[in-house]
């Protein structure tokens, strides 16, 4: 009799700079904290930019298995990773749902080329803010200096537009009346 005693794997794979691991077995304790070791590892190896979990394969997903993962993504995130779940099946949806689980921090995708082209945007959107590529700084319209500042201007433009159209009619005056200035 053969005793198998090695913990099934999650297999992983690198695509688009981002770890894309691909869960088709059930979720045990075990399997989870070896795909947890597994996982934090190749991120640390591939400095990878973004890590998708492909769930298509899981039918059944209990609140311990979810928060799990959940706690899994939180430590990718610290690692400097964005997190996609994707391939939800209707069922494990519901539990969920059922479960009051709190989604609002999850990026989710119905399938794969869905979860890449999201994590275009949210790697683009990093990128976009940390390169600066946004130069103009916006005006804080709540800060009461930025409006009283933008009203000193909008005075003092207006009193040296009043200045010149009086020097100009002052000096239509003055031609019309003949007499020059010295």
């Amino acid at each position: 009799m053969i005793l198998d005693t090695e913990v099934q794997r999650i297999p992983m794979q690198l695509a688009q700079g981002c770890i894309v691991a691909s869960i088709q077995i059930d979720l045990t304790e075990t399997v989870i904290a070896q795909f947890r070791q597994d996982l934090l590892t190749r991120l640390q190896e591939t400095g990878a930019k973004g890590v998708i979990l492909d769930l298509s394969g899981v039918e059944v997903m209990d609140l311990e298995d979810f928060e799990a993962l959940d706690a899994l993504l939180s430590m990718t995130a610290v690692m400097g990773a964005k997190n996609i779940l994707t391939g939800f099946q209707p069922g494990v949806v519901s539990t969920l749902i059922d479960f009051n689980i709190e989604i609002d921090h999850l990026n989710a995708t119905l399938d794969l080329d869905a979860a890449f082209e999201l994590m275009q945007q949210l790697t683009a959107e990093t990128h976009g803010l940390e390169s600066g590529m946004d130069n103009e700084e916006p005006m804080d319209v709540e800060d009461p200096m930025d409006l009283k500042n933008t009203a000193d201007m909008e005075t003092s433009s207006m009193e040296n537009l009043e200045e010149n159209e009086f020097d100009n009619k002052s000096a239509e005056t003055d031609s019309d009346l003949g007499s020059s200035r010295i």
